[in-house]
């Protein structure tokens, strides 16, 4: 206790130094899958990182600061927030990389890295990758997107709303997307539907990304040039900060680099040893050295905090791979990749340069999160935080300023892909309260999830839960290991330290406690996405509030139960975006509760004659060739279809029905899939039609 108390005094003192000086500008540069190994400071011989090496000869390199998730939403999620990752969505979590259609992560009112700089009079900006969501869910992306960035404290927002790697291709402008005009509005394309605008084949060892499942809006998409991102992102941020230069600033450059695929600019193409993964590193390099020039050139270096950090751990995909053959060790010697619990998946690089305040060349182990930043900016800029504002973060300020203080951080929880995958480090100990690493687990090289116990025999990584790829039968159920004495997590102790793993178990435990508690009380006060069941607009609709499937009927296969009532879903108890209390679903096996994606099959409606105009609905689920819902003619002919987004939240579709008016039409749910998201969900179908008695004549 006497340590931590040590730690308090020095926190103020620290605080109150600062709140006298002129406040510094802040760049908080967040690479992307950017491994502990990818770069030369970072003990890296087959890339050249020479602004970012040169970070580090001005500043601290820490060789013990990790991600608060594995994974790249929820760890910007923690970022900005100060909460791990479990904390988002009203205390259920965030676990994997969230969609277009995914509503806002952070809640509005949560004080956020920007919100507190602005609370000082700083400008604030982020350039680059969002990926936090947008509005309250669902594809709306002719209107302004909000709540987004601006409205958790950016006063300025450029980049991409999603990833690199996914739909849509374009660029987001503060709230718009750049070049969207409203006579050509950016549309969904129904399932199995070519987009006017397919994105170019990419090369060998670009690794893979998502066809564009998005048409119209010409200029928006003509715009959105893949090799050209790394320069257009640097020049928003170049010429924000210029404009900018005068006033204390924050720019939150989250960069795509070095996120697959790896399609860096034709300059930078065939520059490094390892290919297309390595030329990507190359690039952002560079993009690190534009911003460093920039500050030189405006007379901004010395009062300038600079932090370089990642999102979390390399990936081992194609171009992973490709740069392993090649020699180049993504994560270094840890254990793991993206995606993973253990420590290649969220030990991260992290650099921090202020001439004058941080030693030059000097090495911290210092255990850090990246969760940290909201406090320690806090002190930084000599604002107190409660209990509720701080979070999950701590203020980690004495570790990068000096060397002569006690340990900043008692425990530090990181959070997989897995939400069964917890790990927690407390002092040398690292416990993960399962076998495995949490994350992708493809068997076989080659492929994009190859990553577990498979891709570390590949690579050579000794663990003594793992014979030849596979986790042994007598393994132990956790894992423990001593950090100090095996920081590259050969053996797993949890039988030599039991009383170890009682007092780790334990803490987690209550961290969880906790946090399902708060959930509770959320859930209890109300459910965000479910609303309320209301009298149609239509005059047909279809939304199963009567708690039975008629007048649908299935004609194919047999489902247990398809209607569903439950208000969330999975171990990561997501929400539903459901209408009223029932929907309709092909993953029900009983009414008292039990699931399989195993359960195949078809449902139909009754025939009815459309008057025209729009259908809305809702639909959930996955995303597959074999799992849909269509619009068919009396014959049967699908003429327009919609799925999942391989999530449980329900996106909204429009279908218009002009061209069908006067028509007999049904509506059919098609269930061929047995693996992952291998099930669909629907709900509240409204429209003007007239609803018959009887159904086509194939269902009979």
């Amino acid at each position: 206790m006497k340590k931590y108390i040590l730690v308090a005094l020095a926190m103020a003192c620290v605080s109150i130094s600062f709140a006298s000086e002129k406040l510094p500008n802040i760049i908080l540069i967040y690479a992307d899958d950017l491994g502990y190994g990818d770069v030369g400071c970072y003990g890296a011989t087959k890339v050249k990182t020479p602004h970012i090496d040169k970070l580090a000869a001005e500043g601290r390199r820490f060789t013990d600061a990790h991600s608060p998730s594995a994974v790249c939403t929820p760890s910007r999620y923690s970022l900005l927030t100060g909460n791990y990752p479990f904390r988002a969505n009203n205390n259920r979590g965030a676990w994997g990389p969230c969609g277009v259609e995914s509503p806002l992560l952070i809640n509005t009112e949560k004080e956020t890295l920007a919100s507190l700089l602005k609370n000082k009079g700083y400008s604030t900006a982020c350039v680059g990758k969002w990926h936090l969501g947008f509005g309250e869910g669902g594809v709306h992306l002719n209107s302004p997107l909000r709540p987004g960035p601006l409205e958790v404290g950016f006063d300025y927002y450029f980049g991409m709303p999603v990833v690199n790697s996914s739909p849509p291709y374009v660029y987001v402008e503060n709230d718009m997307i750049v070049g969207l005009e409203s006579d050509d509005p950016i549309i969904l394309l129904d399932k199995g539907v070519k987009s006017d605008f397919p994105m170019p084949k990419l090369p060998d060892g670009a690794s893979g990304r998502v066809s564009n499942r998005f048409t119209g809006a010409k200029k928006a998409h003509e715009l959105f040039i893949e090799e050209e991102v790394g320069d257009t992102f640097t020049e928003k941020a170049v010429t924000w900060i210029e404009e900018n230069k005068d006033e204390p600033f924050f720019l939150y450059f989250a960069t795509t680099h070095i996120h697959h695929p790896f399609t860096p600019h034709k300059r930078f193409q065939g520059t490094s040893e390892i290919g297309l993964y390595g030329d990507f590193i190359h690039e952002l390099d560079w993009m690190v050295g534009e911003l460093i020039k920039t500050l030189e050139k405006n007379g901004l270096t010395e009062n300038t905090l600079i932090i370089f950090t990642s999102d979390n751990g390399g990936m081992f995909n194609e171009g992973g791979q490709d740069a392993f053959a090649a020699g180049h060790f993504i994560n270094g010697d840890l254990m793991g990749f993206k995606f993973s619990a253990w420590e290649g998946g969220h030990r991260v690089p992290f650099i921090a340069k202020w001439p004058g305040h941080i030693p030059a060349g000097s090495t911290s182990d210092e255990l850090i999160g990246n969760v940290d930043m909201l406090s320690t900016f806090a002190t930084l800029t000599g604002q107190t935080l409660d209990e509720k504002q701080r979070g999950d973060s701590v203020n980690v300020l004495p570790a990068l300023l000096d060397d002569q203080h006690a340990p900043v951080r008692e425990h530090l929880l990181m959070t997989p892909l897995r939400p069964t995958h917890l790990g927690i480090r407390k002092g040398k100990w690292m416990f993960i309260n399962a076998q495995d690493s949490g994350g992708f687990i493809g068997k076989k090289p080659g492929g994009h999830g190859f990553a577990g116990a498979a891709a570390a025999s590949f690579i050579g990584r000794v663990n003594s839960d793992i014979t030849d790829g596979t986790i042994n039968e007598d393994a132990p159920p956790a894992q423990l290991y001593d950090m100090e004495a095996d920081r590259n997590q050969t053996k797993n102790l949890y039988h030599e330290y039991p009383e170890v793993v009682k007092e780790m178990q334990t803490l987690l435990d209550e961290i969880v406690a906790e946090n399902q508690a708060r959930e509770k009380a959320h859930h209890e006060k109300k459910i965000v996405n479910k609303i309320p069941a209301s009298p149609s607009s239509f005059s047909a609709c279809f939304d199963f509030e009567s708690g039975a499937l008629a007048p649908w009927k299935v004609i194919k296969g047999e489902f247990g139960n398809p209607i569903g009532k439950r208000e969330l879903f999975g171990v990561d108890k997501k929400e539903l975006n459901k209408q009223g209390d029932y929907y309709l679903t092909t993953l029900e096996t009983g009414v008292n509760g039990g699931s399989s994606d195993k359960q195949t099959g078809i449902i139909v409606s009754p025939l009815f004659i459309p008057k025209g105009g729009p259908m809305t609905f809702r639909v959930g689920g996955g995303d597959k060739s074999n799992l849909y819902i269509s619009l068919c003619t009396e014959d049967g002919e699908e003429v327009k279809k919609a799925g999942g987004e391989n999530g449980s939240l329900m996106i909204k579709v429009e279908w218009s029905l002009r061209k069908y008016a006067g028509n007999k039409m049904y509506l059919k749910v098609v269930d061929e899939s047995t693996g992952g998201w291998g099930h669909i969900t629907a709900d509240n179908f409204q429209f003007d039609a007239e609803i018959l008695a009887h159904y086509p004549e194939l269902t009979k």
